[in-house]
């Protein structure tokens, strides 16, 4: 197992001012209830016309021009994903550590409580490679906010380039906020079209493994590497990040020589930690192009669900 040590956390104070940030917020809003703001109702929508989609358009983006990431963090990230060496690029998936500051000052302008959001998913296009050694240009924006029974969900656009290539990955990340009351139950899974899966390698995690991605990527929400915490959640227990689960089977498919440069995920299950048995599954595509893949546990346990092409 690689090894990552806690001097990386130096390169992540973006990342923990915003985890700051959240807890001041959550705490003052405990002690002084906030009112709705009036551009976006609670159910995700101004009032003047109840369109999630022009509350969305009414969140100003967020851009930033940061520096090239430093080597010691992008070794270090590479070895904890099992990936290949890249001469001279990043990671595309590597997004999620730049991005995530980005997106948590987006979360802090929405009307909702920021500790009962749960990551859902992550959709990963690839235009180019993204160079070392070379600032990266980042924008943000909230793409689309949908009220249904239980949940406000929340996508995020996330671009990353460079002054001369200004959008060389975009990444969607898809978010829900819990409310109170029922929610919409899951539709079983159709087990009739049941594709052809296939093997493509298979991957473990150990129980420090979530402390391990949140110091590449400064999420250190406590569920992934606080044991105590971790057990008084609704998880039982550790739980991997989802997106720690994505890049290490997005990294396996790679090193199967499946080509693709579009990716689409959904975080079924949080993968508990430690966890010795985790197969990375393909199918055949169908005739746009797109492969069903899936990340199976022991017995039927499902954590991620998607496409790629």
């Amino acid at each position: 197992m690689s090894v990552v040590r806690y001097g990386l956390l130096r390169y992540q104070l973006p990342m923990l001012w915003t985890g700051a940030r959240v807890v001041a917020h959550t705490l003052l809003n405990a002690l002084i209830p906030a009112s709705r703001s009036p551009a976006i109702s609670v159910a995700g929508a101004p009032p003047a016309d109840h369109g999630a989609a022009n509350a969305a358009a009414r969140i100003t983006p967020v851009t930033r021009v940061i520096a090239a990431p430093p080597a010691a963090l992008v070794e270090a990230y590479r070895d904890w994903t099992g990936a290949q060496e890249l001469t001279g690029q990043l990671l595309p998936h590597m997004a999620s550590q730049w991005s995530l500051p980005l997106v948590g000052e987006l979360l802090l302008r929405l009307p909702y409580k920021l500790t009962s959001v749960i990551n859902q998913g992550v959709s990963l296009r690839v235009h180019g490679a993204l160079p070392r050694n070379t600032p990266l240009h980042v924008s943000a924006a909230v793409e689309q906010i949908e009220e249904t029974p239980g949940r406000i969900k929340v996508v995020v656009a996330v671009s990353t380039g460079t002054a001369q290539q200004p959008v060389l990955v975009d990444a969607r990340l898809h978010m829900s906020f819990l409310l109170p009351g029922p929610r919409a139950a899951r539709v079983a899974r159709d087990t009739a079209d049941e594709p052809q899966w296939s093997t493509a390698g298979v991957w473990h995690a150990d129980e420090r493994d979530g402390l391990r991605f949140a110091l590449l990527t400064g999420d250190f929400n406590p569920i992934h590497w606080c044991g105590p915490l971790a057990r008084r959640s609704v998880f039982r227990s550790l739980v991997l990040h989802g997106f720690g689960s994505f890049v290490r089977s997005y990294e396996l498919l790679k090193q199967q020589g499946i080509v693709f440069n579009e990716i689409d995920v959904r975080f079924v299950k949080p993968v508990p930690l430690p966890c010795c048995a985790l197969s990375v599954q393909i199918a055949p595509a169908d005739a746009s192009g797109w492969r069903p893949i899936r990340l199976a546990g022991a017995g039927d346990a499902l954590h991620l669900a998607g496409n790629l092409r």
